[in-house]
């Protein structure tokens, strides 16, 4: 699935695997498998040499690379260095062009359209947040769109630019195949139409948020898939409503048979009660901010190419006069979530994003876990493209 929040090639905390029609392009047909630790750096620099392999110029490597690896580092394994063989198939394929430059198509005061000229999503994404930053210094807020674009990894690191920068951040983004059952319908039309959020925090890590407006990404499908284990009932539907547990049978039909036979339920799930209609209601308004505003192409299954669009939002509390400090309020907000009583007293309560940022932490010292056989996957594709092999573990 190209987009953003749900990576067509995932690999999760339990080693999510490539599919066997993707094994052409990285050589290697990938089991699941055991994982080890590998160095940061060490990660970080086969991103940069298999980017460089695919064809990417300097300033797009530096960004790709920037993003990937801190999604690595956040644990959202399924964006970070295991995409790199999906690139490598959209490369091949024609459909994402690597050496291509985002450039700014329109602007209009505190507004900034970014065409994403095809290349990978996460320039046009850098580009467009940049521009949304520069407007909300100048204005308050500011808004980049993008289409024309690709998958653009992870919606948060996005989100968490605004908030590096001290401004409140924004980011979503449509994406490619139909996979999200519109509450009510009978097949599926949306992606899984990712919302991430950032309020800055002096001197502390940003609260964040970035999820799917789908019960779940397709990703997770996968896992249970490889697994053999039987989906859970509130997940996948088919067209008569009816549960469908197959995770293998799903993922196949969903990522590669396009037949719209089932689906990804919405956010709360398929009934009135249990808040589906607002999950699809979300998904809805994700895709209209991102998609009717750059310009970018409606959802559903496209033969080839299909335009991904973006949307990002930036805001600086500074300019609403407000009587107290706006990051301040977000922090007692974040504290008192966190004193907060938990249900499991082995388990204190996190406020959202915590667990992200302890990740971070955490994988920084002890190393990124890669599956075995992503790793060799990987050493494959550095030999097809002509890249250095560079991972190392960690010591």
């Amino acid at each position: 699935m190209r987009g953003g929040g749900g990576g067509c090639i995932a690999y999760g905390h339990a080693a999510i695997l490539v599919n066997e029609r993707l094994a052409g392009v990285i050589g290697v047909s990938i089991p699941l498998g055991p994982m080890k630790r590998y160095a940061p750096h060490t990660v970080r620099a086969q991103i940069d040499s298999v980017l460089q392999g695919l064809g990417a110029d300097p300033r797009t490597r530096e960004i790709c690379t920037e993003v990937m690896y801190d999604t690595d580092l956040m644990g959202v394994d399924s964006h970070g260095i295991s995409m790199l063989p999906y690139y490598a198939a959209e490369v091949a394929n024609g459909n994402l062009v690597p050496d291509a430059q985002p450039v700014v198509a329109h602007a209009a005061g505190a507004v900034a359209r970014i065409d994403g000229m095809r290349t990978f999503g996460h320039t046009g994404a850098h580009l467009a947040m940049t521009k949304a930053i520069e407007a909300a210094q100048s204005f308050g807020v500011g808004i980049g769109v993008v289409n024309r674009s690709n998958h653009y990894g992870a919606a948060g690191y996005y989100a968490r630019m605004a908030a590096d920068a001290g401004l409140m951040g924004i980011s979503l983004c449509s994406t490619a195949n139909a996979l999200q059952i519109p509450h009510g319908a009978r097949f599926p039309l949306m992606g899984t139409n990712p919302i991430a959020f950032a309020a800055p925090v002096p001197g502390e890590n940003p609260v964040l948020v970035d999820m799917a407006t789908s019960v779940v990404p397709l990703n997770k499908v996968k896992v249970y898939g490889l697994k053999g284990e039987p989906l859970p009932s509130e997940w996948v539907a088919d067209p008569d409503g009816n549960p469908v547990y197959d995770a293998a049978e799903v993922y196949e039909r969903l990522e590669f048979g396009k037949d719209g036979g089932v689906g990804l339920l919405p956010l709360g799930g398929e009934t009135f009660f249990g808040g589906g209609h607002k999950g699809s209601a979300l998904a809805t308004m994700v895709q209209i901010l991102s998609a009717a505003l750059s310009g970018a192409g409606q959802p559903g299954n496209v033969d080839g190419y299909q335009d991904i669009g973006y949307f990002f939002l930036a805001i600086d509390p500074a300019f609403f006069g407000a009587p107290a400090e706006a990051g301040e309020y977000v922090r007692e907000l974040r504290n008192t979530i966190r004193a907060m009583e938990p249900t499991d007293p082995q388990r204190p309560v996190q406020a959202t994003g915590d667990r992200d940022f302890l990740t971070r932490e955490e994988r920084s010292r002890e190393g990124i876990p890669l599956a075995d056989a992503l790793v060799d996957g990987l050493r494959e594709l550095c030999g097809r493209v002509g890249a250095e092999f560079t991972l190392a573990p960690q010591q």
